[in-house]
C-alpha cells in the first residue's frame, strides 16, 4: 500500500446495481402472461370462494368512491377542453413556421410599393387615439413605421444620379397624403420640433446601423411643405452637423437633408448654404458636394426675381474673399455659380442700383483678394448696364475712387466687344469725357499714374465707340431686304408673263440657263439614286413610297392652295392699286409736287450705286480668290498634297469604299438568305 491518501468509492456499475430497474410495458405484459395462475395450485372450490369475495370487495369499493370518480371525470373533461383550445394555437404556430418569409425589398421603390396604406393609416389613427394631445408621437410613430418598412441601406447617402425630388418623388400618393395630413394636424410648433428631432434621430440611427430612409423621406417632405423650417433654428443645424462631421456618410446625409429647403426657395437655400455649409469648403471630403449644392441652387432658380444684394454679397465673400482656404479646382467650379447668381440678382427690378453701385465701389480696395475684387468689378459694370443713373453716381465719386474707376474702365475696355450691346453708349461717352476733364486738372501726386492710365483708356473707349458707330451696317437686314426685293420682282415678272420660262427678268440675268442646267443635273442624279435604292432594297423602297405618298400629295395640295390664295391676294392688291393708284398719285402731286419724281430719281441712283459696289465687290473677290488659289497652289498643294496625288488618294478612297460596301452587302445578303431558310 502507498503511504498517501487514496479515494475509495464505488464504480458507476456498482451504483447502478443498487438501483431498482423499472420494467417497460412489453416486459410487464410478458411477465403477467408467464406468471403462475391461482387455478394451477389451488382446488376449484377455494378458487370460486376467492373470486366471490373479490367481487363483493369491488362493489363496496365502487359505492364508496362514486363521488371521487365524478370529481375525477369533471377534471378530465376540463383538461380535454384545455387541450382542444390549445390545438388551434399550436396549429397557427405550425402554419406560421410553414409560411415562407417575404423577401426583403431590393430598392426604396420596391419597399414603398410594398407598404399598405391602410396599415399606415391605422398606425396614425391608433396613435391619435392613445395620445390625443401628443401630436409629436403621431409623427414619430409614422417615421418609425417607414424606417421598419424601408430597410434599404445600399443607396448612396445623397442619392447621386437620382432626380432632385428623389425619394419623395417615388412615394405612392396614398402614403404621401397620410403623411401630409399628419403634418397638417400636428401644428407648426410641433412640426418644427419634429424636424429638429428627426435630424438628430436620423444621425443616431445611422450610427447604430439602423435604417434611416424613413427619416429622410419625412425631412424632405417637411422641407417641401414649409422651407422656413430649416432656417428657424440655424444654431441647432450647426450643432448637429459639427457633432457628426467626422463620419462622412452621416455628414453627407445631414447636408442632403438640410439642402432640401433650397429646392423650393432660393433665399432659404442660400441662407442655409452661407450659415451651415460654406465652412465645409475647406474640408476635402465635403467640398465637392457643397459646391454641387450651390450649383443646383443657382441653376435651379432661373426664374427668381427677388434675390437681395446682401445675400449675394455673403455668398461672394464666402467663396472669393479668402475667408476659407479653397482649392483652385473648387474655385473654378464656383465661378460658374457666381456668374449665374449675379444674373439672377440683376433680374430684381426692386433694387436701387445707384445705391448698390455706391456701396460696391467702396468695397473694392487694394488689400482684398483678387477673385473678390474681380467679382465686385463685374457687379459694378452690371449696375451700369442695369441703370444709366449709375453713370451719374460714378462721375460724382470718381475723384475719390480713382483706383476702383481704373479697374472698371479696364474691364469695360477689355470686354467692350460684348458690353457694347448692354451699356448705354451715350452715357459711357459722356462719362469718359468728364473723366478726361477731371484728369487734366489732376495735381501731381501718388495717383498721377492712375489718372493718366484712366485718360488713355477713356480715349481708347471713345475711339472704339466712334469707329463702331461709323462702320455699323445692318448686313442681316440688308440681305433679307435684298432677297425680298428679288423675290418680289421675280414673282411679278412670272405673273405678268403667265409662265416661268417666258420671264424676261430671268433671261436677262441669265438665271434661266443656270437654273435649267442645275435642274437637269439634279434630275439625273436623283433618278440614279432612286433606281439604285429600288434595285438594292425593293421591299424598303416600296414601304417608303407607300408611307410618303399621302404626305407628298398633301404637301402638293397645300402648295396649290397657297399658290392660288397668294395669286388671288396679289390680284386684289394689283386691282386696288390700279383703281386707286392714279388718285393717290394725284393727291401726292397736289400736296407735295415733285416728290414722286424725287423718289424715283433717288431710287435709280441707289440702284446704280448698289450695282457699282456689287461689281467692285465681285472684282475684289475674284482678284483675291485668284491670288489665294495661286498661293495655295505654289505653297500648300505641293508634294504629297499636289492635285495629282490628291486625285489618286480620292480615287483610291472611292475604290476602297465601293469594295467594302460591296463586301458588306454580300455578307448581309448571305446572312438574310441563311435566316430565311431556317424553319
Amino acid at each position: 500500500m502507498s503511504g498517501g491518501w487514496e479515494l475509495v468509492g464505488r464504480n458507476k456499475k456498482d451504483k447502478n446495481d443498487g438501483k431498482i430497474n423499472k420494467l417497460t410495458k412489453v416486459e410487464k405484459k410478458k411477465f403477467i402472461e408467464n406468471a403462475p395462475k391461482v387455478e394451477d395450485f389451488l382446488p376449484l372450490s377455494q378458487v370460486k370462494t376467492l373470486y366471490d369475495n373479490l367481487d363483493n370487495n369491488v362493489k363496496t369499493y365502487n359505492n364508496l368512491d362514486d363521488k371521487e370518480n365524478k370529481k375525477f371525470k369533471g377534471k378530465e373533461n376540463k383538461t380535454k377542453e384545455n387541450e382542444e383550445r390549445k390545438k388551434p394555437q399550436k396549429q397557427q404556430q405550425s402554419d406560421k413556421k410553414k409560411q415562407p418569409k417575404e423577401k426583403p425589398p431590393k430598392s426604396i421603390k420596391d419597399a414603398l410599393n410594398m407598404i399598405n396604406a391602410e396599415e399606415l393609416y391605422n398606425i396614425f389613427t391608433s396613435s391619435q387615439t392613445r395620445f390625443p394631445e401628443a401630436p409629436l408621437i403621431w409623427l414619430k410613430d409614422l417615421a418609425a413605421f417607414l424606417n421598419i418598412k424601408i430597410p434599404v441601406d445600399k443607396e448612396d447617402a445623397v442619392f447621386s444620379g437620382k432626380s432632385k425630388d428623389y425619394p419623395l418623388s417615388i412615394v405612392p400618393k396614398p402614403i404621401s397624403s397620410i403623411l401630409e395630413k399628419a403634418i397638417d394636424m400636428a401644428g407648426k410648433q410641433t412640426v418644427q420640433l419634429f424636424y429638429e428631432n428627426t435630424l438628430t434621430a436620423m444621425a443616431a440611427d445611422m450610427v447604430k446601423g439602423s435604417p434611416a430612409v424613413g427619416h429622410k423621406i419625412f425631412l424632405q417632405l417637411l422641407a417641401h411643405i414649409n422651407s422656413e423650417l430649416t432656417v428657424a433654428n440655424i444654431s441647432k443645424l450647426i450643432r448637429v452637423k459639427n457633432s457628426y462631421q467626422n463620419r462622412k456618410n452621416i455628414g453627407l446625409s445631414l447636408l442632403w437633408a438640410i439642402s432640401q429647403a433650397g429646392k423650393k426657395n432660393l433665399t432659404v437655400g442660400l441662407k442655409v448654404w452661407h450659415e451651415v455649409m460654406s465652412p465645409m469648403l475647406e474640408t476635402k471630403s465635403y467640398c465637392n458636394y457643397v459646391v454641387e449644392i450651390l450649383n443646383d441652387l443657382v441653376f435651379g432658380h432661373e426664374m427668381c426675381y427677388d434675390l437681395k444684394p446682401e445675400l449675394y454679397l455673403d455668398i461672394v465673400e464666402d467663396t472669393c474673399s479668402g475667408k476659407y482656404n479653397i482649392s483652385a479646382s473648387v474655385s473654378r467650379e464656383i465661378n460658374n455659380s457666381l456668374e449665374k447668381l449675379r444674373l439672377i440678382l440683376f433680374k430684381n427690378k426692386n433694387i436701387n442700383y445707384a445705391k448698390l453701385f455706391e456701396m460696391l465701389i467702396t468695397k473694392v480696395v487694394q488689400k482684398v483678394h483678387v477673385n473678390y475684387r474681380d467679382e465686385l468689378i463685374k457687379a459694378l459694370v452690371a449696375c451700369l448696364a442695369a441703370d444709366p443713373l449709375c453713370f451719374s453716381v460714378w462721375k460724382s465719386v470718381y475723384a475719390k475712387n480713382l483706383y476702383q474707376s481704373h479697374l472698371i474702365l479696364m474691364y469695360i475696355d477689355t470686354k467692350y466687344h460684348v458690353l457694347h450691346t448692354t451699356l448705354d453708349t451715350k452715357c459711357l461717352k459722356e462719362t469718359c469725357i468728364v473723366f478726361q476733364t477731371i484728369n487734366e486738372k489732376w495735381k501731381k501726386g501718388k495717383d498721377e499714374n492712375l489718372a493718366n492710365n484712366c485718360t488713355k483708356i477713356c480715349k481708347a473707349l471713345l475711339l472704339k465707340m466712334t469707329v463702331s458707330a461709323n462702320k455699323k451696317f445692318p448686313w442681316k437686314k440688308g440681305i433679307i431686304l435684298l432677297l425680298l426685293l428679288i423675290s418680289t420682282i421675280l414673282a411679278y415678272d412670272i405673273y405678268k408673263h403667265d409662265d416661268f420660262k417666258v420671264s424676261k427678268f430671268l433671261k436677262r440675268t441669265g438665271l434661266v440657263a443656270y437654273g435649267q442646267q442645275s435642274w437637269i443635273i439634279m434630275q439625273e442624279y436623283s433618278s440614279k439614286t432612286i433606281d439604285f435604292i429600288e434595285a438594292t432594297s425593293p421591299k424598303y423602297y416600296k414601304i417608303t413610297v407607300e408611307t410618303c405618298k399621302p404626305y407628298i400629295k398633301l404637301a402638293g395640295d397645300i402648295y396649290l392652295i397657297m399658290k392660288h390664295n397668294s395669286f388671288k391676294i396679289y390680284d386684289n392688291i394689283a386691282e386696288f392699286i390700279k383703281k386707286n393708284g392714279p388718285l393717290v398719285i394725284q393727291i401726292i402731286e397736289h400736296y407735295v409736287p415733285g416728290m414722286l419724281d424725287e423718289i424715283k430719281l433717288r431710287s435709280n441712283q441707289g440702284l446704280e450705286l448698289l450695282k457699282v459696289y456689287l461689281n467692285l465687290l465681285v472684282e475684289m473677290l475674284t482678284e483675291h480668290s485668284t491670288a489665294t488659289l495661286q498661293w495655295l497652289e505654289h505653297n500648300v498643294f505641293v508634294g504629297k498634297l499636289s492635285p495629282e496625288n490628291l486625285q489618286n488618294y480620292a480615287s483610291k478612297a472611292i475604290d476602297t469604299t465601293q469594295a467594302l460596301a460591296s463586301q458588306t452587302y454580300d455578307w448581309v445578303y448571305e446572312k438574310v438568305q441563311t435566316l430565311s431558310k431556317v424553319p
